[in-house]
């Protein structure tokens, strides 16, 4: 800080300089009587004298000497002069979307909040603008009070390159693919993979992701995965609702409450399965055992010459391969083969309709008078009703897809078991032991054989 007086009833001046010299404020003091009075000149004078060289507000110093000399009074503060800060150079950038790179933050006090929706995944669509390109801009020198020059410099700014699955358009950066948008040394990309080295628990949160999904860990009972192509899981899978557009492959066992679903429009392949429906349109291949499952595929089950089936149902529309079938004490289970699930499942919806149309339809015949309106509404509605019926009809037609279907068991098959074949059904009465089940067609009944050699050698084939 600096500091001069003027003499006893002169006008005077305390200067203060601020310590990093961008600054400089005045305290004015008017003169007593028969004092001189200070000027702008004489100010400037002082602070030149103090080291103030540039910046100096002169407009802003003579209007607090005429306030100091009109109210003659002191004027504390008037800030008489400025320092120039530098402004840094900034190198051209990309600037991310905050999204992108924002990191979550869960409200721990918050109630009822579900965990499990929440995920640390960051995933983009394909065209996505993620990215826009910020030009250069040059910088310029500052000055503080004394007159020095204070270096421009350059801004510190984050950069990131562009990397894979990225599409750079007039200065604008989009994804080439739907995924997971990551940064990895400072490299901006689009993974088509979602690779979780854990498990899918609280820390994840669900798992919706476009691309293959491939997880070293296991999945937690309670938690949602859905891909966009395949899943892979490299433990035990505690299935609540799986949903896949690939294939499923599970190192280890998948296992339900009761009420857990998967949907695989590929194949699925695990070691064992319990307490689960499975729904997949290429084959379903277990290694150990498949236990109170109800399974369907629109290609073939397969569980080989030592899988035990227990429980549960089996839709197949190919094949049906295993091992033994059932254990003392455990509900029989159910086997067919032959016929399309989907198909079968829209031909009931389309027969639940029917049956709730022709009640109501039953319900306006009986009364005693039909009028114009409901006499339209009756034509209207058996209309409707004929559709469904020709509808029903074509779908029955393509019920029953292959009568070329067969059920091969290796082992044990426990008496009560039911087996299905296109339209044709059969109960187990007694136990047997390695027979294969096909569709006779010129006696229309399920006949049986025993096993050959090609019989074992598809159930090791991959399909």
């Amino acid at each position: 800080m600096s500091q001069n007086t003027s003499a006893v009833n002169d006008s005077h001046i305390r200067i203060h300089v601020s310590d990093d010299l961008m600054r400089v404020e005045v305290d004015l003091y008017p003169p007593g009587k028969g004092g001189r009075s200070f000027t702008v000149q004489s100010i400037i004078s002082e602070l030149e004298a103090a080291g103030v060289t540039w910046g100096i507000d002169e407009k802003g110093l003579e209007a607090g000497i005429l306030k100091c000399l009109e109210s003659e009074s002191p004027v504390r503060g008037l800030i008489v002069a400025k320092g120039r800060k530098p402004r840094k150079s900034v190198p051209s950038y990309w600037h991310v979307k905050k999204r992108l790179i924002a990191t979550q933050s869960d409200d721990a006090s918050a109630m009822n909040v579900d965990y499990r929706k929440h995920s640390p995944y960051v995933l983009v669509k394909k065209g996505e603008p993620l990215a826009k390109k910020v030009a250069e801009a040059d910088g310029e020198v500052g000055k503080n009070v004394s007159g020095e020059t204070l270096p421009a410099g350059v801004k510190d700014i984050v950069s990131y390159r562009p990397g894979d699955h990225l599409i750079e358009k007039d200065d604008v950066l989009y994804a080439a693919a739907h995924g997971r948008f990551e940064i990895k040394d400072r490299v901006m990309s689009v993974n088509e993979t979602l690779e979780i080295t854990g498990n899918v628990d609280y820390s994840t949160g669900h798992i919706a992701f476009p691309g293959d999904v491939i997880i070293h860990g296991a999945v937690c009972d309670g938690f949602q995965v859905a891909s966009g192509k395949s899943i892979f899981v490299k433990q035990t899978m505690d299935a609540s609702r799986v949903l896949s557009r690939g294939d499923l492959v599970v190192e280890g066992g998948i296992k339900g409450r009761g009420e857990a679903m998967v949907r695989v429009d590929g194949a699925v392949k695990a070691k064992f399965i319990e307490n689960v429906s499975i729904e997949a349109h290429g084959d379903i291949v277990v290694e150990k055992a498949v236990m109170h499952c109800n399974i369907f595929t629109l290609h073939n089950f397969n569980l080989g010459e030592a899988g035990v089936l227990v429980g549960g149902e089996v839709w197949a529309q190919n094949r049906i391969m295993v091992g033994h079938i059932g254990r003392p004490d455990s509900p029989a289970a159910c086997l067919r083969v032959g016929s399309d699930y989907i198909v079968h499942r829209k031909i009931n919806a389309v027969r639940k309709q029917i049956e709730r149309l022709d009640a109501k339809l039953e319900k306006i015949r009986v009364k005693s008078t039909i009028n114009l309106d409901r006499e339209k509404l009756l034509s209207q509605a058996e209309e409707v009703l004929a559709k469904m019926r020709a509808s029903e009809a074509e779908l029955s037609k393509i019920q029953h897809p292959n009568p070329h279907a067969r059920i091969v068991v290796f082992g044990h098959i426990d008496e009560g078991t039911d087996i299905h074949i296109c339209d044709l059904s059969m109960k187990i009465s007694s136990p047997m032991e390695k027979t294969v089940f096909y569709y006779d067609a010129e006696s229309q009944r399920i006949a049986t054989r025993g096993i050959v050699e090609s019989d074992k050698l598809e159930s090791t084939e991959s399909d």
